[in-house]
């Protein structure tokens, strides 16, 4: 468990550098990565994201199990004001990142992860 917790903590805190180098080796080449704009594959279109998203996050609180991690956190981008709370879903084997998905609510997170609140840590 702790394994997967600390790829998707290091992840996160390349993506929150802009490190793409650093995404890339710890996610899978056929990466999916599913959120509001819709679903894409692959190690050129997380590249691309991270280029443009411009997005800071901050993990407020883990739910783990399984490989699989649900992310609560605190969200912000480049030139906007505010802040919003998202939840981001990795799917962790063999290190690395193979799946990656962004809800809005908890409970559609749950739903599709099949964690729950008793996987809180």
């Amino acid at each position: 468990m702790n394994s997967v917790i600390e790829t998707a903590d290091q992840w996160t805190d390349c993506v929150n550098a802009k490190d793409i180098d650093g995404v890339l080796s710890l996610s899978a080449t056929n990466v999916e990565i599913s959120g509001p704009r819709g679903t894409a594959a692959g190690h050129d279109m997380l590249a691309q994201w991270i280029e443009n998203s411009g997005i800071q996050l901050r993990t407020l609180a883990r739910y783990v199990k399984d490989g699989k991690v649900i992310y609560e956190q605190k969200a912000s981008w480049e030139n906007e004001d505010g802040e919003v709370i998202l939840y981001s879903f990795f799917l962790v084997k063999e290190g690395k990142v193979t799946q990656i998905a962004r809800f809005d609510l908890l409970e559609d997170a749950f739903g599709s992860s099949g964690l729950s609140e008793e996987d809180l840590v």
